[in-house]
């Protein structure tokens, strides 16, 4: 057989493979490929004991063959790394159309990566194209590690990938510039600051001094070195530091109205609003890097104090904005005006398509929680379909979200069912076939333990935004011992259905240690058997022990300093935690 290419080349491969894996033999005819530019996607059709999968390029037939396989070969591609398939008769199919073609939702689709690439990268990437996920964004001191068969293999299925996310230090790095362009960096209080950027993701107050034409040209050319040293590059991001600590000098002052600050769904009342300021500059840095480098995307993000688009902002051709929902309440959809937090967010996702100019609105998605990875439950099963056809609808162009494997059991059905519902596939048939073949006959139970993890979340009222104080603080004891219960009783040999019961452990312990701290019973030792418990189970995929361990170091820290412990211990964050719990009250 000839192949067009080497994706043409892996589709022809998955799918022997997956029909012999499933069926103990190969297919009765070799499948055939066809290039049909008029369908909006791939189609899946039987002539003559053949499958003919059609379509407008050579992903889309690969995409065909894995969504083949899972409607008829018994597969789920359900978490990277592990196989589920249930062994089957070679099918006979009618002939005619088996899958008929649909324009996909959402045109990117893709998660966000913020930990190293690793020996389960490739098991990520097959998963994500086994999913029809198209989009990988990744910090550029990660992606500067990848190698050139890892980007190889990104592209041959069809994963474009963004060097980008948080990264003023990256273009501007203070072991560089700190003593030769000190007025690059920010001023507050009268003197520059000396970025220190080794440490970590996290600078939380320090940002450039982005008026600043030379800073501006050095941007720019260090962007123009990158791509040429990295000609596979397509997209690249202009993204400032986590956090807050925009520039005071008399130039950039100008850009801040001083009787307008943030907001409280932002998490951002405490500072001046950054977008007019940022805008600036992301709308010069591009025009210059147009000049040099036409067909380079360029991204940037809303957040915080810069989430909505500064009047007269323009999203032009090869500019895309993250609108990252942060903090965002899960109790309710993004869309519902009932909620004082989400519609807030609503109204800035419609101001960015609004603003739409040939370039793109992408969200930043948190499917995760805000809780840095703490395994506390989220359940957008049947939100995310609803969501996704609400962004459809305002013209979002796509739709990212963080993830780690190593918490797969808590948060893989959002990532799974995401997949599906950015396709475009019917919601009641994505989350049926998800429940019968990860439970098989338990799919009944399953469904039932899920209700009441969405119960326990809808029962701490009105808006829930995921940190532990919110959750802990409003839920009682018997809600989780009901959920251990019922995840005891659907575990098997499968490890996802074993781990069930680990997570709903993980829970009830938090549970009690939060409890018997407030009541005065719980101090460093409970929290350190807590940590030991949580380190016992490094083998499952619940928890990303690194980040539960930051978690747990902020609350020792604080129980020595003799402080309340609501979250990290960072004045600004625990101050919106207790103006939250205060309008709660207030409401209630």
């Amino acid at each position: 057989m000839n192949f067009s290419d080497h994706t043409h080349r892996l589709a022809h491969h998955e799918f022997l493979a997956l029909w012999e894996k499933s069926c103990g033999a190969g297919p009765p005819a070799e499948p055939e490929f066809k290039l049909d530019p008029n369908l909006p996607a791939f189609e899946v059709s039987a002539r003559d004991g053949r499958i003919v999968i059609s379509g407008p390029s050579s992903i889309e037939w690969l995409y065909g063959v894995y969504d083949f396989a899972e409607k008829f070969l018994g597969c789920c591609f359900f978490e990277p790394g592990r196989e589920r398939l249930e062994k089957t008769d070679s099918p006979r199919l009618p002939d005619g159309v088996l899958i008929p073609a649909r324009k996909p939702l959402l045109k990117r689709r893709g998660f966000i990566q913020e930990f190293p690439f690793g020996p389960d990268s490739r098991e990520l990437f097959d998963w994500m194209a086994r999913n029809k996920l198209n989009y990988l964004l990744t910090w550029m001191k990660y992606y500067d590690t990848l190698d050139a068969a890892s980007k190889e293999y990104l592209a041959v299925r069809g994963i474009n990938i963004e060097s980008g996310h948080h990264n003023f230090n990256y273009w501007i790095p203070g072991r560089r510039y700190n003593q030769t362009n000190p007025d690059f960096f920010a001023e507050i209080g009268g003197r520059r600051i000396a970025s220190s950027d080794g440490k970590a993701e996290l600078l939380l107050s320090e940002q450039l001094c982005t008026t600043n034409p030379a800073l501006r040209r050095e941007i720019v050319k260090n962007m123009v070195a990158y791509c040429r040293a990295n000609p596979e590059i397509k997209t690249l991001s202009l993204v400032p530091n986590d956090g807050f600590g925009w520039c005071e000098c008399a130039e950039c002052s100008k850009f801040y109205d001083k009787n307008s600050k943030g907001d409280l769904y932002s998490v951002s009342e405490h500072v001046y609003r950054a977008g007019r300021i940022y805008h600036d500059m992301v709308n010069d840095v591009i025009t210059m890097l147009r000049r040099e480098l036409p067909d380079v995307n360029v991204t940037f993000c809303a957040y915080i104090n810069y989430c909505a688009p500064s009047p007269g902002f323009r999203l032009e051709k090869n500019m895309a904005v993250h609108m990252a929902p942060y903090w965002r309440c899960i109790n309710h959809r993004i869309d519902e005006p009932c909620c004082e937090i989400n519609s807030n967010y609503a109204r800035d996702i419609r101001a960015w398509c609004a603003a739409k100019d040939g370039g793109e609105v992408n969200i930043y998605e948190y499917y995760m929680g805000v809780n840095l990875y703490i395994s506390l439950p989220m359940v957008h099963h049947a939100d995310i379909f609803k969501e996704a056809r609400w962004y459809h609808e305002q013209g979002v162009d796509g739709v990212l979200t963080q993830f780690h494997i190593p918490h797969w059991t808590a948060y893989g059905l959002n990532y799974y069912l995401m997949a599906k519902a950015l396709r475009g596939e019917d919601e009641q048939t994505a989350v049926t076939f998800a429940m019968r073949r990860l439970f098989g006959a338990d799919a009944p139970r399953a469904e039932a333990f899920y209700r009441k993890l969405k119960e326990l979340l809808q029962s701490t009222g009105g808006c829930h935004i995921p940190y532990p104080y919110s959750l802990l603080s409003r839920t009682r004891p018997e809600q989780y011992r009901e959920l251990h219960a019922m995840a005891q009783e659907l575990s098997s040999d499968d490890p996802f259905r074993r781990e069930l019961s680990v997570w709903t452990e993980y829970l009830l312990r938090f549970k009690a240690v939060f409890d018997d701290y407030h009541a005065g019973k719980a101090g460093i030792p409970e929290i350190e058997q807590f940590r030991e418990w949580i380190h016992s189970h490094r083998a499952t995929r619940v928890f990303v022990h690194e980040k539960v361990d930051m978690l747990l170091n902020a609350w020792c820290t604080a129980v020595r300093a003799e402080r309340p412990w609501l979250h990290f211990n960072l004045d600004w964050e625990d101050a919106y935690i207790r103006k939250h719990e205060q309008r709660r009250t207030n409401h209630v």
